[in-house]
């Protein structure tokens, strides 16, 4: 509701371009509230005659840092139920490129970029990368959806919030959230440079420990 009215006053603003912030694969998974509302915009924008250019990124990087040090580093587990196909996740850098790039350059009207990492993280593969770069044991949560769900609410998330993150976690696995090459070649060629990938992300992470 918010960002359709956002949408209104800039319409009525008169503004010439609209980059909007979607989410990959916005149009699969119409019963997760977060994926339905992305629609929802794309499809009042992209009739309201407005020039605009449509960001639909993975999974973001950054939204672990919350969880890195008290619980992957603090309590040696990866908890995203990522399951075993994973998703190609996304840095926020690459993501703030295309943006600025899309509202500063011309030929991007009309144009959905999918913006994703060029390799596929995983449950399995993310904890490994960690065990590796802590030097200790990091082991997998597992991605049974009903404990994950206890879980998440024992730690006081809100049950609208946990009902959201489960429907999209769900989807992953049924729609499948990894890239293929098209889009890591068509991403690469938007930014100038190839998508950072997760581990860079985490090697970072860990060197700013020190």
């Amino acid at each position: 509701m918010e960002g359709l009215i956002g949408f209104g006053m800039a319409k009525r603003a008169g503004v010439k371009h609209i980059t909007y912030l979607s989410v990959y694969k916005a149009d699969t998974m119409r019963d997760a509230p977060h994926m339905a509302t992305k629609l929802a915009m794309e499809n009042a924008i992209s009739h309201s005659g407005i020039p605009f250019t449509f960001l639909r990124p993975n999974g973001y990087m950054q939204a672990e840092l919350q969880i890195i040090r008290p619980v992957i580093a603090g309590m040696g587990v990866y908890p995203m139920p990522f399951g075993e196909e994973g998703i190609s996740m996304v840095d926020v850098r690459d993501i703030a490129e295309a943006a600025a790039i899309s509202l500063t350059e011309e030929g991007h009207e009309g144009q959905a970029y999918d913006l994703v990492g060029p390799t596929v993280v995983s449950g399995p593969i993310n904890a490994a990368l960690w065990s590796k770069l802590l030097d200790k044991p990091i082991q997998y949560g597992g991605h049974d959806m009903d404990r994950w769900e206890a879980m998440a609410l024992s730690q006081q998330m809100p049950a609208w919030y946990v009902f959201d993150l489960r429907a999209m976690f769900e989807g992953f696995y049924s729609e499948g959230f990894t890239a293929t090459s098209v889009q890591i070649a068509r991403l690469t060629k938007l930014l100038g440079h190839a998508p950072r990938s997760y581990e860079a992300f985490a090697k970072e992470v860990v060197a700013s420990w020190s």
